[in-house]
């Protein structure tokens, strides 16, 4: 498992090697080319900080949404900031926007926050569809200005809107217009939530793009009659794609179909010359199906912002603008990049981003893509190129070159002479890091039992530390045994906090450990060959005796505990109880089912029927039963706690360890089903119940519908509503009122 990243990385860039790079997408006729020239940058009018402000006059991103970040993207004419505000683990959500770096256009947005749960019954939308398209029109008269003129909303009148048990997104899209004609792919599309009125997602796309002449086009008769003669409709079987497998002895149905054809035109009729369109290869049509985006127009000034003011950055956004500014610009990174890698001068840069290093978010890195704008079928001509750096040092942590196939095959380096260009390579890009690695044997071994493609050789080293290897980090680089050159580098390296190889079990010791869990057990096993069945043998196995327990391959060296794939514990997973202390317990059925879902395990498989529940232990119960067991069983007693109360289901002052007495667990059962808003109305409800003048004035419906719809049940007519419950009481409540949200 450890090897696969260098093995998986190699196998992709012998792909690329092997595969002709494809032709990138032609302007169609009317389009200007929006490549910039060979080496060309475009210039920024907007920077991070301007574009931070822009968004937040135009839109409102929640205060509470702390986590800024930011990366700036290009690719062909399209230049962004992107921006994104994340919320906390605690009140999870998410605002994104991306802001035009030439023109100051907000070019998208989507808005994401975690809603309150999902109603048990339908609702009407707090907005209507009208007073949606007016919140979207608005946003767009602000935003895009006088080029709301050249827009037309696409007609959706059958679109249903839905009783909706969550809240629900208007949805409007709006085609652009050019000389009265629909531009496809170009326009503006907005979602409006019904429950807030508040915009949930805007998209702009509108490219800057002179437009052939209307006049003169053929007529609509005269086109279907082209259509009609052009070789679009083709009669042929065709196979449905199946939504479920076959039975054993079923035949999957052919149908007789006429399919539309074309090609990559789409069956499109050249309204000028009235024939088919004829589109070169590597051309494609963008339409609203499959476009990918556009930018605003550059030469048109942006409308005014929605107010005069100009917004304050929070420390959060200042941080991001101050750590941006110390960064590498786009050319300073590229002239990095110049340091290792000639850039060949037929190739374009079609992308440039400033982002987040994966492995570590506090690193930035700037990645380049360039492409072959021009066909060239000559053996060995250049076609592609990506590379990454470093934004604040301009080290090289990978690149990847690519060629026109070549057919010559004649190697002029053998494995051994490949090997030494590639550490000759190393010592020069990555010195002191090459002194940490070693060729690695089993992926060595793997080359040598499969040889490579004669056009790669490909070399990978792993990092050792302290004598103990270390596969997570390394570096791999192929070189073309032909030309001798490096066409691959790729740096897997991040700083981690290593432990010590004090305190760690002997090796045996280890065993002994994984034994416990995972005994040898007899068995036979089938053995294939080259994929093909062979005979059974008869082999020793570790099998884990317990098979709801996870089969997990790794030991924790100093706990001698098998993990998961989270690295916590397998055994501290979430597991099933089986009570034995229900004999002649009132709903022992219904206890037993909520422990066999891994509710109330707070003592194992001992229940304590007749012990007092506490606040924490019912809200972890409801918790869980809401969310699910599966990441949720190590939540501390606070984090069970603070949840409960931004879920609604705690509104006192109580604290861990507190009781939950009769008329509070009436409270807590229908905030959880949602009840509450029904269970607050005044001077509408009777208890028949004698002790009824002791139920608290705002407790008085939530006993009432608790006891009505049979969630809380209590023998005699004494409801005794100050008393405390036990877990016995509190669990079979929970249970029937689970059913009754259902």
């Amino acid at each position: 498992m450890k090897k696969n990243w260098r093995s998986f990385l190699a196998g992709i860039v012998v792909a690329c090697l092997l595969v002709p790079a494809t032709s990138a997408p032609l302007a169609l006729a009317g389009e200007t080319s929006a490549f910039p020239a060979v080496g060309t940058l475009a210039i920024q009018a907007v920077n991070l900080e301007k574009a931070i402000q822009i968004v937040k006059t135009n839109f409102d991103v929640p205060s509470e949404y702390t986590d800024f970040s930011s990366s700036y993207n290009t690719y062909d004419d399209r230049h962004v900031w992107a921006l994104r505000w994340n919320g906390t683990a605690e009140r999870p959500g998410e605002f994104a926007a991306e802001v035009n770096a030439l023109n100051g256009d907000i070019v998208s947005m989507n808005y994401w926050k975690n809603e309150d749960q999902l109603a048990n019954s339908p609702s009407v939308p707090t907005i209507s569809k009208a007073r949606a398209q007016e919140i979207s029109e608005k946003l767009l008269s602000r935003l895009i200005g006088k080029r709301t003129e050249e827009l037309r909303l696409i007609p959706n009148e059958l679109e249903i809107v839905p009783l909706s048990y969550g809240p629900f997104n208007y949805s409007f899209q709006y085609q652009r217009l050019i000389n009265g004609v629909p531009f496809l792919n170009n326009g503006v599309n907005v979602q409006v939530s019904s429950s807030y009125g508040h915009v949930t997602s805007y998209n702009l796309n509108w490219n800057d793009v002179k437009a052939p002449d209307a006049k003169g086009v053929i007529s609509i008769e005269q086109a279907q009659q082209a259509f009609t003669a052009a070789p679009f409709f083709k009669l042929e079987y065709w196979i449905p794609s199946y939504y479920r497998p076959l039975t054993v002895g079923q035949k999957q149905e052919a149908k007789l179909v006429y399919r539309l054809k074309g090609d990559n035109s789409g069956g499109a009729i050249d309204a000028l010359t009235g024939k088919p369109l004829q589109l070169n290869p590597g051309e494609w049509l963008a339409t609203d199906a499959y476009g990918v985006g556009g930018m605003g127009s550059a030469k048109e000034s942006r409308s005014g912002l929605a107010n005069d003011t100009v917004p304050v950055l929070t420390p959060q956004e200042q941080q991001e603008v101050d750590r941006t500014a110390k960064l590498l610009k786009q050319d300073e990174a590229i002239a990095a990049v110049k340091r290792w890698i000639e850039i060949p001068t037929n190739l374009t840069l079609r992308s440039a981003n400033l982002g987040k290093e994966w492995r570590s978010t506090d690193k930035r890195i700037w990645s380049f893509d360039w492409s072959n704008m021009t066909p060239n079928k000559e053996q060995g001509h250049p076609q592609y190129l990506s590379a990454r750096v470093s934004a604040s040092t301009g080290e090289l942590y990978g690149f990847s070159f690519s060629t026109q196939p070549n057919d010559k095959t004649e190697m002029k380096f053998d494995r051994a002479a490949a090997q030494n260009l590639a550490e000759e390579f190393l010592k020069k890009v990555q010195p002191e890091r090459f002194t940490q690695v070693v060729l690695d044997p089993e992926i060595e071994m793997s080359s040598k039992m499969n040889p490579e493609p004669w056009n790669n050789q490909a070399f990978s080293y792993k990092r050792v530390v302290n004598g103990i290897d270390f596969p997570e980090n390394g570096m791999i680089v192929n070189v073309d045994p032909v030309t001798g050159k490096v066409t691959n580098f790729e740096l897997n390296w991040s700083e981690y906090d290593l432990p010590s190889v004090s305190g760690i079990l002997s090796k045996d010791k280890a065993v002994e450990s994984f034994l416990k869990i995972r005994p040898l057990t007899l068995t036979y096993v089938r053995i294939y060959t080259n994929g093909m069945p062979g005979d059974l043998r008869l082999v020793y196995l570790p099998i884990v005796k317990d098979r709801s327990i996870q089969a997990s391959n790794i030991l924790d060296a100093k706990s001698g505990e098998l993990l998961d794939y989270q690295g916590q514990p397998v055994e501290k997973g979430p597991k099933p109880f089986s009570f034995t202390d229900l004999t002649g317990v009132n709903g022992a059925a219904e206890i037993a089912a909520l422990g066999q879902a891994g509710l109330f395990g707070d003592y194992g498989n001992s229940f304590k029927p007749l012990e007092k529940i506490s606040v924490d232990s019912m809200m972890r119960a409801m918790y869980l039963s809401r969310f699910g067991v599966w990441g949720n069983t190590d939540l501390t007693e606070k984090e069970v706690i603070s949840k409960a109360k931004e879920l609604g289901w705690l509104k006192e002052d109580l604290k861990s360890g507190d009781p939950v007495n009769r008329e509070y667990l009436a409270k807590i059962l229908l905030r959880y089903i949602q009840l509450n808003k029904i269970a607050e109305l005044k001077d509408i409800y009777q208890v028949s119940y004698k002790d009824a003048d002791q139920i608290s004035s705002d407790a008085r419906g939530y006993v009432a519908i608790a006891s009505s719809t049979g969630i809380i049940k209590v023998e005699g007519e004494l409801l005794a509503p100050r008393e405390t419950v036990t877990r016995a009481e509190a669990a079979t409540a929970l249970f029937r009122a689970l059913g009754w949200s259902n």
